[in-house]
């Protein structure tokens, strides 16, 4: 009897053990798993205060590559992204990337990260890669382009080969990796994709039916479709992020690849997942990107009494990333210019609160932060002397 008792505790114990493994492992990784090193140089170079620079802009406003690199030292600034914002392929192109600037940030040790939309562009590419809203977008030469598009992501993959084979960048990122858009089914309609070939592709691949495409109306009420079509769109953007990030280690293999994902104030991961597509805990835990940006909605930026401390309410997202996957590095990123830029006097984010903006997000424990955008605040006089 007393051999059945300890045999019994015995087997109960093991079996807890057994259980406590498998959610260890299940939060971090098993311990064989190893921890990609290779870029370990670079993601320390990336750790702390950034900005992003739009070269055009700044090309605009007859700023010397000595002048930007005052400006970045004076606040603090240890490495920059680099926005682009139209097709460019890859190619080399001096008139983009002037070497004199590039030379400069290299000379003085801060770090250059390129920075694409993976969503939009301001360049038309085969139109068929076009997302459709419910209701089109108002402003006609931002081009929205799908995630569901195999010829897209194609696309995108040929241009990191080019890209790594003309330029030595510290990291590659690509921001609004999402589907668009917070709670618009029913305010605005800027909502996608929403076009016959997602929905023959949902209706056809996903959920393997030979019946008739499915309209949108269909798919929306029927709560059992919804949410298979839900699991569509985050299926999609983990293979965008799963494919551009493998195309990254193969090319530049000492490159930081960073996932880009969104949070909004009053909001939750469920809802992040049911209006973006953007699954943050299996972006971490099954892309397991270097880095994960989370980037200010317009919800916020859009907000000109928005307080500097704003990103305490983005604490949800955070802990799900390091919950999900503590290896990877969470940075923030805010908008210190658009709202002000294209509505003079209104919600002007003067050099006080974005450089004490970036001192709380380090104590808050971001890695990094990154602000949009260096030229526009610039021309606005918004930069410190």
């Amino acid at each position: 009897m007393l051999k059945c008792l300890i045999l019994v505790a015995f087997i109960g114990l093991s079996s807890s053990l057994i259980q406590a493994q498998d959610r260890y492992k299940s939060r971090v990784g098993s311990a064989s798993e190893k921890v990609y090193s290779t870029n370990a140089r670079n993601l320390k170079k990336i750790k702390g205060n950034s900005i992003q620079i739009d070269p055009s802009v700044l090309y605009s406003c007859n700023i010397s590559p000595d002048s930007l690199i005052r400006d970045l030292k004076k606040a603090k600034i240890t490495s920059v992204h680099l926005l682009v914002v139209n097709s460019w392929d890859g190619q080399k192109d001096d008139n983009l990337f002037r070497p004199a600037y590039l030379d400069a940030l290299k000379r003085n040790d801060i770090a250059i990260w390129l920075m694409l939309p993976g969503n939009c562009m301001y360049d038309q590419l085969p139109k068929e890669w076009e997302m459709e809203f419910i209701t089109p977008f108002a402003e006609q030469n931002l081009r929205f382009y799908s995630f569901h598009q195999e010829a897209y992501i194609q696309w995108q993959e040929r241009r990191i080969e080019r890209i790594f084979k003309n330029y030595d960048f510290e990291g590659i990122g690509f921001a609004e990796s999402y589907f668009p858009e917070w709670n618009t089914i029913h305010t605005n309609g800027h909502y996608g994709d929403i076009s016959l070939f997602a929905r023959t592709k949902f209706t056809r691949d996903f959920l393997n039916s030979p019946d008739e495409i499915l309209t949108f109306d269909a798919i929306y009420n029927n709560p059992e479709l919804f949410s298979k079509w839900q699991d569509f769109r985050v299926d999609a953007i983990l293979e965008f992020n799963r494919r551009v990030k493998d195309v990254v280690r193969r090319v530049s293999p000492t490159t930081v690849f960073a996932s880009w994902v969104i949070a909004v104030l009053g909001g939750s991961v469920s809802e992040i997942r049911q209006h973006y597509g953007l699954d943050l805990a299996r972006i971490a835990k099954e892309v397991k990107p270097d880095v994960m940006f989370v980037q200010t909605s317009y919800q916020e930026w859009g907000n000109p009494t928005l307080p500097i401390d704003y990103i305490k309410g983005y604490k949800y997202a955070k802990e799900a990333i390091e919950q999900a996957n503590p290896q990877v590095k969470v940075g923030v990123q805010a908008d210190i210019t658009s709202l002000s830029y294209h509505n003079p006097g209104i919600g002007v984010r003067v050099p006080a609160w974005w450089l004490k903006f970036m001192e709380y997000s380090k104590e808050l424990g971001y890695y990094t932060n990154t602000s949009y955008e260096y030229a526009f605040s610039k021309k606005q006089g918004l930069w410190p002397n």
